[in-house]
């Protein structure tokens, strides 16, 4: 597999003030958008900082219009020429953040979002989200440059797998010679809400599933060290990409090729290092590699 490269729309996304050049999808009226009362994923929104982690930014999208801490994507992913971002694929109902995908009669028309006002260098992100099962659609939770150059990438979860069985990550980092990557995986039901995250910092990225480190990077090489913003997409194509990428292919019958296709976002919340908090933590051992996490640098 290969991470996902987030460039449609995106170099006019870099700082706030140039927003307008994504716009923000428009919500329904207040009238006909009652705000849950209970979350959508089952986990409520965390509130209040975590040891070495502080709460900067979290949204549980109680409300019917997407807001000013996001832009939409728009066009071509990069990449990716079988599949088309359109703002009109991204929905907020007052209880969860919807980015759809339709099949069309030109091809597959989806959603995608960047947090980029909340741009920092190192933190942790997590996200409860659920997606629908489907062969035709991918979903991409990452990290991308503010400076829009590419590689750096983390993509801290997302799935080609049909019946969202599977669940990867991958790292993309820049070499003497080039660029390089490394992926991998995990299983779970993951159609059923889950909450994925990243941790992030100086020589470390470790992937987090439901609060649990289950694979993790020690490398300088690896781990970038520039300013990154969230991004949270989907993707047409999958289905004849699966066949560039020496896949069984798709069948043509099946339940997993419907026509729409939903991810459902219920909160994002986002923390800045506290650097002192955490460097006390790392010479207790509490960064040490995970006995029980994939290692990135067991390639």
């Amino acid at each position: 597999m290969i991470g996902t490269r987030a460039t449609a729309c995106l170099t006019a996304a870099l700082t706030l003030a140039a927003a307008t050049a994504c716009s923000t999808a428009s919500g329904t009226a207040a009238d006909d958008c009652p705000v849950a009362a209970q979350p959508a994923g089952g986990v409520p929104l965390p509130e209040g900082d975590l040891p070495g982690w502080k709460q900067i930014f979290t949204d549980d999208f109680d409300r019917c219009e997407l807001g000013d801490s996001w832009g939409t994507y728009s066009g071509q992913p990069g990449g990716n020429p079988l599949g088309w971002w359109d703002e009109s694929m991204v929905g907020v109902d007052g209880s969860v953040l919807e980015l759809r995908s339709v099949r069309t009669d030109s091809g597959w028309v989806s959603g995608g979002v960047s947090n980029y006002p909340v741009t920092q260098t190192y933190g942790r992100w997590e996200i409860r989200m659920r997606a629908d099962v489907s062969d035709d659609i991918s979903y991409h939770m990452l990290l991308w440059p503010q400076s829009d150059q590419w590689p750096p990438e983390i993509d801290f979860a997302e799935s080609v797998d049909g019946f969202r069985d599977e669940m990867s990550a991958f790292l993309h980092w820049r070499t003497s010679d080039g660029r390089d990557k490394h992926g991998v995986s995990t299983w779970g039901n993951f159609s059923d809400w889950h909450t994925v995250g990243v941790e992030w910092g100086p020589g470390i990225v470790r992937f987090l599933l439901d609060g649990e480190v289950w694979a993790e990077a020690h490398s300088d090489e690896m781990v970038p060290d520039v300013p990154m913003w969230l991004g949270m997409q989907t993707e047409g194509g999958s289905c004849e990409r699966r066949v560039d990428w020496g896949l069984a292919p798709c069948a043509e019958e099946s339940d997993l090729r419907a026509d729409e296709v939903s991810v459902e976002i219920d909160w994002v919340a986002v923390y800045a290092p506290d650097f002192e908090v955490l460097e006390q933590m790392y010479y207790d051992g509490e960064f040490a590699p995970t006995e029980s996490a994939i290692q990135f640098t067991d390639r």
